[in-house]
């Protein structure tokens, strides 16, 4: 199982230059072949990037629909264990909330971003699942 990256929705909704790769792992979650989580704080960022009200409804809308993917709300506490964590990495706040969670569930990470290479936890891009 994974746990899916901000930068993998965001590649696909802006249409960025890998964004087929990310469709085509995201439908798959979506028909539920490939079983994945994403972190509430994850879609939170996403929807204040889309900025606009009615994008982020359909964003959200739609995100529901995906019958592989589960959507997780980490407790405060659990936020401050991650962030003393992402600190002794060297990672941002962000990346330190991935980290927390897909270690203790077992996950790998579906990110472009690299920073998680440096950790124990795997990485993998959209066109490897």
């Amino acid at each position: 199982m994974y746990l899916v990256d901000a930068n993998v929705l965001l590649e696909l909704l802006y249409k960025r230059d890998r964004w087929e790769e990310c469709r085509d792992f995201l439908n798959k979650v979506k028909a539920g072949a490939v079983k994945s989580h994403v972190l509430h704080f994850t879609l939170h960022g996403v929807s204040a990037i889309l900025g606009d009200p009615k994008l982020v409804s359909r964003f959200l809308s739609e995100i529901t629909t995906w019958r592989g993917l589960t959507v997780v709300d980490l407790p405060i506490e659990e936020e401050v264990v991650a962030s003393d964590l992402a600190s002794s990495l060297g990672l941002d706040f962000d990346d330190g909330l991935q980290y927390y969670y897909a270690k203790k569930a077992g996950l790998r990470i579906v990110s472009f971003d690299r920073d998680f290479d440096r950790t124990d936890v795997e990485r993998v891009e959209p066109k490897d699942v």
